[in-house]
This record gives structure tokens, C-alpha cells and sequence, in this order.
């Protein structure tokens, strides 16, 4: 019996970090349960196509090479450029104009390089959201640790809507409470006042929320500093998912005792994530769900989810 049932969602999802290539560099990579290749062309432009060549089926990603703005087959050297088409055969007359490798919609935001992903093709039907503290010198970071969880994406996803969980997993002296739950559009936002634990015992805060689909998340922190994390996410399998946290905290003037604080904060949101791992590597999803009058809204989150699953063409 399969612990849950859900396809591969639509939405925007991490692929690496902005500096992670070289123009001219390609590597193997998998997400959505295919096999694909990363390049970057010689502009430093990147691109995510599938990995089989159309012609017989070569690994591109293994012994291809990118030539300009066009990636090259180690079998028979067809080329193809950024778009899939054919740009050259070199023993052939003319291009076979049928053969075409699928190509998936790329956009650099911010310090990511984030893919679009439709089972059926379709062009983006949401827009990543901006960030302006990412352009704010005050915050120190990024502190990134990814992770890799045997688990599907609505299941962590699902932890937002959660508020007794931050007590009785993540030892917070007390459940959230929630000044805000909506779900607009592909959006999903959270606003909580918490107790959060630290070195010196319980610490008043809050915590927010922005959802983008299941691939990308702001959530902003308010407890003895400033701080807040960018969440990025990918399907790997049907039942294997990654997660980066990238942690920023504010400090404008350099202060030796804020970095402290940043520094642990850091570690506490990465310790309270691991905390999560084995409940959701070995739960099962439970459609009708006995709730009680202490749980979080978690049937409206799951009808906000469903639009994300769509069968394949």
C-alpha cells in the first residue's frame, strides 16, 4: 500500500543556486521523477531539458558538451538549442525539424535557479513573488542546509496549517495562534504569534508565511532579532522531495551578540526541520482525518492544494 497517492505537483521548483555552474559547464540532473540535464550556455544562461536524446536515446547529461548557446550529444553530435529544436546534425542533409528535446521554463530569482514544471506542458500560471529584504544590506546571509526527505511535498507543506505540531514536536511552550490563514490564487498566507524556545526559555514572536505553490516559501521570523528564511523546494520522486532553507538575519551594525543569536537561529530552524523528518518519512496521509478543536484548518488547506495535480497529456 503507498503511504499517499499524489502525482507531481505544477508550480516553480529549485534546481541550484545561481553560482553553482560555469558558462559552458552541464551536469546531470533529476526532478519530476525524469532524468534531465542542467546547463548554461556560454551568456551564462541556464536551461533544463530532459536528458534523452530524441534520436536514439543517449544520455546528454553524461559526455555532452555545450557549444555556444546550443548543447551537443556525445553519440552522434545532433545539437540542440535552448528552446529543444534541432540546431544541427552534422552528417545530415537538412534538420530533422520532429525531433525535439522537452525543455522546461527557467527563471533566475534571486540567488536561485528555480524550473517550471506542467505534467501537461503548459506555460507558468504564477509568477514567483519578490523578496525586497533580499535586497537589503542590514540582513546577513545566506545560511543554506538542504535537505532531503523520503516524503511527498503536500505532506510538508501541510506543517503550516499545523499549529499543535510546534508543541509537541518542535517543543515550543505553546501551540500557535493564528492571526491569519488565507489562500489566494497559488498562495498560501500564514500570520502566528508563538513561544519560541531558546538558551534563556520561552521567547515571544511571530511567524509568517508566503506560500508560492509548493516550490518556494518567505517566512519571516520576529523574536529577539530580526530574521527570515527563504524555502526552497523540488519534487525528486513521487515519494522523495528536497528542501533548501536559506536563513538571513538583520544586523546593520555588525553587533558581536545579534550574530550569536543569528547563528543559533540558524541551527534551531535546521534542528526543528530534522525534528519533522521521521514523522513524515513514515506517516501515511489520512484523506478523512479524525480532527479535533485544537487542530489547524487543515481541510481548507488541502482543497487549496488540489489545484495543483493534474493529470499528464
Amino acid at each position: 500500500m503507498s503511504r499517499y497517492d499524489f502525482p507531481i505537483p505544477y508550480g516553480w521548483f529549485y534546481i541550484c543556486d545561481s553560482t553553482e555552474l560555469e558558462p559552458g559547464q552541464l551536469q546531470p540532473l533529476r526532478r519530476f521523477s525524469r532524468d534531465l540535464v542542467l546547463w548554461r550556455d556560454m551568456q551564462g544562461g541556464y536551461h533544463v531539458q530532459d536528458a534523452y536524446c530524441p534520436h536514439l536515446g543517449a544520455n546528454i547529461a553524461v559526455g555532452g558538451v555545450v557549444k555556444d548557446n546550443t548543447i551537443e550529444c556525445p553519440f552522434h553530435a545532433w545539437r540542440f538549442n535552448t528552446d529543444g529544436s534541432v540546431a544541427a546534425i552534422p552528417y545530415a542533409k537538412r534538420i530533422n525539424e520532429n525531433a525535439c528535446l522537452s525543455t522546461y521554463p527557467v527563471v533566475q530569482h534571486y540567488n536561485w535557479i528555480m524550473a517550471w514544471y506542467h505534467p501537461q506542458e503548459k506555460q507558468p500560471l504564477f509568477e514567483l513573488p519578490k523578496v525586497p529584504k533580499l535586497e537589503d544590506k542590514a540582513f546577513k546571509g545566506p545560511f543554506s542546509q538542504a535537505h532531503t526527505i523520503k516524503t511527498c511535498l503536500q505532506e510538508m507543506a501541510e506543517n503550516t496549517v499545523d499549529s499543535a505540531h510546534f508543541q509537541t514536536i518542535h517543543q515550543h511552550p505553546g501551540p500557535a495562534e493564528y492571526d491569519k490563514m488565507a489562500f489566494e490564487g497559488h498562495s498560501m498566507i500564514m500570520e502566528s504569534r508563538q513561544h519560541f524556545p531558546s538558551s534563556r526559555g520561552s521567547v515571544e514572536g511571530t511567524l509568517s508565511a508566503y506560500t508560492a505553490g509548493f516550490g518556494f516559501a518567505v517566512v519571516e521570523y520576529t523574536t529577539l532579532i530580526e530574521m527570515f528564511m527563504i524555502s526552497t523546494q523540488a519534487p525528486i520522486e513521487k515519494d522523495l522531495s528536497m528542501q533548501v532553507n536559506h536563513v538571513y538575519y538583520h544586523n546593520p551594525e555588525g553587533d558581536e551578540r545579534t550574530d550569536r543569536i543569528g547563528h543559533a537561529f540558524v541551527e534551531e530552524v535546521n534542528r526543528q526541520f530534522r525534528d519533522d523528518i521521521p514523522i513524515w518519512e513514515n506517516k501515511i496521509y489520512r484523506a478523512k482525518p479524525e480532527l479535533c478543536d485544537g487542530d489547524g484548518p487543515f481541510n481548507k488547506f488541502r482543497k487549496w492544494a488540489q489545484q495543483f495535480y493534474v493529470e499528464e497529456a
